[in-house]
């Protein structure tokens, strides 16, 4: 298993260390479900398929990656605006956009973060 994972928008490439909880996906159906008058519950799906996200959380990112991954999130993608490949550490790749996180990362030591990101797949 590969120690570090990769952020790729086709003209800059990252590599970090990999997150403290590699890969927690959630998998789930692009659905909205309401409840009517009555009590009567509505849904309606609006993908074809599941919809992958992943939260990467690092407790402890040095000063250097942690301004290399604001960077590439705030400035090379500019948020969720660009799409880009996220390689996790099985090394497999993945089209995704940012979701949020990185804006609640808070300074834990000298020069070390608590940071985590969300980041969901474009399909």
């Amino acid at each position: 298993m590969a120690t570090t994972i990769t952020f790729n928008d086709g003209s800059t490439s990252i590599t970090i260390p990999t997150s403290d909880y590699p890969g927690q996906t959630q998998s789930f159906l692009d659905q909205s479900i309401q409840t009517a008058m009555g009590g009567r519950i509505t849904s309606i799906t609006r993908g074809a398929g599941e919809i992958k996200r992943w939260i990467l959380n690092w407790q402890s990112l040095s000063q250097t990656d942690f301004n290399t991954l604001k960077t590439f999130i705030y400035t090379t993608v500019a948020g969720a605006t660009t799409q880009f490949t996220y390689t996790d550490e099985t090394s497999t790749n993945y089209t995704v956009k940012y979701t949020g996180g990185i804006e609640n990362a808070q300074l834990v030591d000298f020069d070390s973060y608590a940071v985590e990101i969300n980041l969901a797949e474009v399909t």
